[in-house]
């Protein structure tokens, strides 16, 4: 499976969350649940995982998350791109007590280890893409967020 092929148009959302990182972790479930892309486990094993493996990251442009869990709670893998209308806090990565305030979130589910590495990397770099984050930072819709990213990994590969 190639890496573009972890992106679906019907899993790229802008939303808006009130409840913090607990309300959205419930909707990405329900979505993700309703699409059949996940095990009943998954909304618990990322609250888990989030907890103790904080996935925020500050960004020169902007606050990102990647939250993920193992591949046992993945029923097919996926890219779930959200922006967030308001940020949510997110603890930062590698970090104890450090809060981010993040913008957008990319959900990662992976069925295999070994891909996630290649995808996190990846990522990494679109993070560090001064025009990429750009444009995600404008006023855009749910397809033009969709298209960007998914551009950008068609053209890393």
């Amino acid at each position: 499976m190639t890496i573009d092929e972890y992106f679906n148009e019907e899993l790229a959302d802008i939303i808006e969350v009130k409840g913090g990182q607990e309300e959205f972790f419930s909707y990405i479930f329900q979505k993700l649940k309703q699409k059949d892309y996940v095990e009943e486990s998954f909304f618990e094993a990322l609250k888990e995982r989030e907890r103790d493996y904080p996935t925020g990251l500050k960004t020169h442009f902007m606050g990102v998350a990647i939250p993920h869990t193992d591949p046992q709670h993945i029923k097919k893998p996926f890219i779930f791109i959200t922006k967030l209308k308001n940020p949510i806090q997110f603890g930062q990565m590698g970090s104890v007590d450090e809060q981010v305030e993040v913008h957008y979130t990319f959900v990662l589910g992976f069925d295999k280890g070994e891909q996630q590495l290649v995808l996190l990397q990846n990522l990494m770099a679109m993070f560090a893409d001064e025009s990429i984050m750009t444009q995600l930072a404008e006023d855009v819709s749910e397809k033009e967020m969709y298209a960007i990213v998914k551009q950008y990994y068609i053209n890393k590969g």
